[in-house]
Order: C-alpha cells, then structure tokens, then sequence
C-alpha cells in the first residue's frame, strides 16, 4: 500500500437511518416486525367467552378463600358466643338475683331469696365483722342480722328485722335432683359470670341429705344460682372448702325458719 492509498479517506457504510436507499432484504425485515407487532382483534363470541371464564375463576377463588358467607359468618359467632360463658348478658338478667358482699374476707357472691335476706357461703365471710351487701342499686347496705346453717356450709344475712312467711312459699319450684346429672341443663350464675356442670360424676355420701357435690367447669365466687332458661333461680350452690355443693331445698326452708342473731 503506498502513502497515497493509506492517507485516502475510506467511508465506513452508512446506518440505515442516514442513507436513502434500502435493501429488499431490510424491507422484508420491516414488513415482518409490523405482522408480529400487529395483535389481531377478538371477535364478540371469544371475547365473551374469556369475560365468563374470568367470572367463573373470580367465583371459585372466592368460594375457597371465604368458605362460608357473611350471614352464615356472623351466625356461627353468635352461637358460639352463646355455647361459651357470656358474661354481660346473663349477668345483667340475673342481677337481680345477685348481690356483692364485702368483709373482712373480701368480695363474694349473695344470692336472694327475696325480702331483704341474701344466701352466702359461710366459708366466704367472717361472721365477727362488719359485711356490706351491695345489691343491683350499687347502694351499699349494711348487713344487721345474720343465721348460719347446722352443717355451716351456709349462711343468711338478714338487712331488715322483719321476718316474711312468704320466702318458704315462694321456692315451690326449687330444685330437688336426686345426682348430678339432672342439673346439666341449667346454667349456674355468680359474679364472676356463668358457670356450667362437667360430664365428670360427683360422689355423694348417702347420709348427707342437704347437700350435693358437684363438679363446675370453672370455680365459683362463694354462693351462685341455678337458673332455668327463663332466669328464675331454680336452686343454690355454695363453694366450702375447695368443693361444690348443690344445696337442698330442706336446708334453705330450714335457714329460712332459723333464729336471726344480731351482726356485727
């Protein structure tokens, strides 16, 4: 090569975009980019076909994802929230079945039998102090009289001096279960909130007529009622030393008819 040919000046070729000619080999090129480029249109029928494909996938993810519906949601909790202990709303019903006692040995629960006198457990208080019984009004009331059951499982306190023929009248419809069992259908309110007997059989001693053990789910605050459906206390249980007793109807004529002594 001599230095004329090396100092010549040789043109690279030009980009498609700087010349005005083409090649028919780039002009298929073009042609075949626009084909593929180009999505043809869906007719009517395929594109309501693939719109109910889509609605039918919707459905099905949503039927797997929410197995139940909102009506049947919201019945399933309500049921639930009944089979389980509901505090409020059996406590508000049967307040006026219950009271609160507070002593020298705390809060425990007071179960009327009506005109002014309120079951306890006696292991519950101290007969020797000052007791207040705060009933459904929230007044608190000063305990004035009191009389305790022969076997001290139970005990009454007394607001007023006046005694009423009509409390042994007015339990006509006390329980009287000969086992345990018999008592599963009602439900067992305190304070605390709603108790509810186990399948678990109780031993009860045949020479113990006023009493019958039972085995709760949860422990109780002292003294509770038995309640039917309707809310009537139907029967009294009392807590005495780390058991349960259901309290027959001759214990609670017989605290009823017994002498009141002067509280504290």
């Amino acid at each position: 090569m001599t230095a004329d040919e090396f100092d010549k000046e040789h043109l690279a070729p030009l980009a498609p975009d700087e010349r005005m000619w083409r090649h028919p080999a780039e002009h298929a090129d073009v042609e075949r980019n626009k084909h593929l480029s180009h999505v043809p249109p869906l007719g009517r029928r395929l594109t309501a076909l693939t719109a109910a494909v889509c609605v039918v996938a919707s459905m099905a993810i949503l039927a797997t994802a929410v197995p139940k519906g909102i009506s049947d949601y919201i019945d399933s909790e309500a049921v639930a929230g009944t089979s389980a202990p509901t505090i409020p709303p059996v406590k508000s019903a049967a307040m006026p079945l219950l009271a609160t006692v507070n002593g020298a040995k705390g809060s425990t629960t007071a179960v009327s039998l009506g005109h002014g006198s309120w079951l306890v457990s006696a292991d519950a208080i101290d007969i020797t102090e000052r007791m207040w019984i705060t009933p459904e009004s929230g007044e608190e009331i000063q305990v004035q009289y009191l009389s305790t059951s022969d076997n001290g499982l139970a005990t009454l306190l007394h607001l007023t001096t006046e005694t009423s023929n009509k409390l042994a009248t007015q339990w006509g419809n006390y329980l009287t279960p000969e086992n345990s069992a018999e008592l599963r259908q009602f439900s067992i309110v305190d304070i605390l909130g709603v108790h509810h007997l186990t399948e678990e059989e109780s031993f009860q001693l045949r020479e113990n007529i006023q009493t019958l053990p039972l085995n709760l789910d949860t422990p109780i605050s002292g003294a509770a009622a038995v309640v039917d459906e309707r809310m009537s206390a139907v029967g009294i249980v009392v807590k005495s030393k780390h058991s349960t007793y259901f309290l027959h109807k001759s214990l609670v004529l017989s605290l009823l008819r017994a002498p009141r002594q002067p509280a504290p």
